[in-house]
């Protein structure tokens, strides 16, 4: 069966056609999720060895863009990411209160600000998306590894399997 995979345009790098990106796909079949060295284009024509990839797209992700993949190498390491540390950190925080207190009257006030102007419903939603909004720009390779050791743990959880691969 002939390879196809599907990624979030979040996973897309600003301009994903400029070169060799490290980008996060799902195998659409086994819907692994791994991420990989790869050209990607809306061009097959554009790439040596064309695979078709599927840009998911908008708020529940139900828009579809056909693009297409030529992957490099795969199951490439997050950059600068200790995975046994994220690991055994999210060990830790599972077993805790995921309750995080800044202490800060500007920062409060500022996102009471959003919840007036109506951008937030309250202080807490605003508080996790500027929070997830700024680790993904600031810090996108560590995000997909956590991305990607979650969906493991969740799968093996629903499989009742003892390894992710």
């Amino acid at each position: 069966m002939r390879d196809e995979y599907v990624t979030s345009e979040t996973n897309l790098p600003p301009d994903p056609e400029q070169g060799e990106v490290s980008i996060q796909v799902t195998d659409a079949e086994t819907k692994e999720i791994f991420s990989t060295r790869a050209y990607v284009s809306r061009d097959a024509a554009e790439l040596s060895d064309p695979v078709p990839l599927t840009v998911v797209s908008g708020p529940h992700e139900n828009t579809e863009e056909q693009w297409y993949i030529e992957v490099l190498e795969t199951d490439i390491d997050a950059e600068g990411v200790d995975r046994e540390t994220l690991e055994r950190v999210m060990e830790e925080t599972a077993e805790g209160a995921n309750v995080i207190n800044t202490r800060s009257d500007e920062v409060k006030t500022l996102l009471a600000y959003l919840v007036e102007a109506g951008v937030y419903s309250s202080i807490s939603e605003a508080s996790r998306k500027v929070m997830y909004e700024h680790l993904s720009e600031r810090y996108p390779e560590l995000v997909n590894e956590y991305v990607d050791l979650k969906v493991q743990r969740e799968q093996r959880e629903l499989t009742g399997g003892s390894d992710g691969g």
